[in-house]
């Protein structure tokens, strides 16, 4: 099997379990009888670990040795994570059910950080074999999403846990055939901090990330609660977060041509506007069918284009010796820091406000996103064109 293969076949089940938790999660812990300010601090610790997992895996992954020596981190962080998701299978109240979900969130978190950039170095750089790889992680979401909405709505949210735990083992299995990688002499922990503390565009840069998932936080924490709100049904909510991915599949197919005619960061910085229209045009659909398709179509540029932009600069921006901790600190400062904040802060605010005026928040994250990437890559000198 080729390293193509092995690498898809990890993120399609990496993110089958990311299609059965961040749908489904709520509405099993609302179903449980959890407020909407209580569900967002305990499905915070999947974003709060990426704040402390990936730097200390993605140090660990520099820094061993042998032509294994990655993937292995890899295996032994996706066997714990399967061990503690046994847990679930309990009726556990809030702390516990937290803390659970504390410990279970690390030895997930620095998963697709290194991976990342075992797809990086075995594209050589190039989006379109970039593409080719993580569009399964896209593929595994969707065949999870739209499989449990039917499943959930015949036998009860309540099969959850199982549903979870049943993707995990094969997380497990598939992780055992990642591909190895040589790892080169790595540079000491102090000088990529002070790197990043000294250059400006990586500032702007982790910045400009932390803003976006400060934006995507409702979407992933509330957005399922608040379609129930709105009338839709489990396999409704399924087909919904469906399409989004369908729409970010086929942009990764196609992608190479976007950033063939433009430059790495104007798709970046356009990601961002594009980010505030999505989530302004959910704040005031009024639960419309038609506005909601919208802008889960526009999936594919604010999660696709803005993705794949981030590891072209996190390739091009960051040391080579040092590409798993950089993959690490912007996994730390998007989906961990911005994504932890975020998600706490949207259910708060809707209670505290009303549920829609979350949606209105992530445009203005969003916004203030787009300042920050401009101030990078006027730090860079230029706009970073890529190799299709």
């Amino acid at each position: 099997m080729s390293a193509t293969a092995r690498l898809g076949a990890f993120f399609g089940a990496y993110f089958a379990y990311v299609g059965l938790f961040s749908p489904y999660l709520p509405l099993w812990l609302n179903a449980r009888g959890f407020s909407p300010a209580e569900i967002g601090v305990l499905i915070s610790p999947m974003q709060w670990a990426r704040v402390i997992g990936p730097p200390a895996w993605g140090w660990l992954a520099d820094h061993v040795r042998g032509p294994q020596g990655v993937a292995r981190v890899i295996q032994i962080a996706a066997v714990a994570a399967l061990l503690v998701s046994l847990g679930l299978l309990t009726s556990l109240p809030f702390w516990p059910l937290f803390a659970l979900f504390c410990v279970l969130s690390f030895f997930l978190s620095g998963q697709v950080p290194i991976a990342e950039s075992l797809a990086m170095q075995a594209s050589r750089g190039s989006l379109k074999r970039y593409g080719r790889m993580r569009v399964w992680g896209s593929i595994g979401f969707i065949v999870a999403v739209l499989s449990a909405g039917p499943w959930f709505d015949r036998v009860g949210i309540d099969w959850l846990p199982a549903s979870l735990i049943g993707v995990l083992l094969i997380l497990a299995v598939v992780s055992a055939l990642l591909p190895g990688r040589e790892v080169q002499a790595a540079a000491p922990r102090h000088r990529l901090i002070g790197q990043v503390l000294r250059d400006g565009r990586l500032r702007s840069f982790l910045l400009a990330s932390f803003l976006m998932l400060i934006a995507h936080a409702p979407l992933y924490t509330l957005f399922s609660l608040w379609l129930h709100q709105q009338g839709y049904s489990t396999t409704e909510i399924g087909l919904l977060w469906a399409l989004g991915v369908v729409a970010e599949i086929v942009m990764f197919q196609f992608q190479h041509r976007l950033f063939d005619r433009f430059s790495v960061g104007q798709c970046w910085v356009a990601s961002y506007g594009v980010t505030a229209i999505r989530f302004l045009m959910i704040a005031f659909s009024g639960g419309s069918l038609v506005v909601i398709i919208l802008a889960q179509v526009l999936h594919a540029v604010t999660f696709g284009i803005h993705h794949s932009a981030s590891m072209a600069l996190i390739r091009q921006w960051f040391p080579a010796q040092a590409q798993a901790r950089g993959q690490a600190l912007y996994t730390m400062a998007s989906y961990g820091l911005g994504g932890s904040i975020g998600g706490i802060a949207a259910g708060w605010l809707w209670e505290a406000v009303f549920p829609e005026f979350v949606f209105v928040v992530s445009a203005g994250a969003a916004i203030a996103g787009a300042i920050a990437a401009v101030m990078g890559l006027r730090a860079a000198g230029q706009p970073t064109k890529t190799v299709a």
